[in-house]
């Protein structure tokens, strides 16, 4: 009985574990295409007014 419910116990921190992981992978992406998308359009508009000028 004792050795059911640790093992489920490690399972759920097992799970816990990974699933942030996966969280910090993913806002990790999020963050870096944020920036991108930050970054290019600054620029995109700088360029295409000094294009026009």
């Amino acid at each position: 009985m004792l050795q059911s419910s640790a093992d489920k116990a490690c399972n759920v921190l097992v799970k816990k574990v990974r699933y942030l992981k996966d969280v910090r992978k993913i806002t990790k992406m999020m963050n870096g295409k944020l920036i991108y998308s930050w970054l290019k359009w600054p620029c995109g508009e700088f360029f295409s007014l000094n294009y026009k000028l």
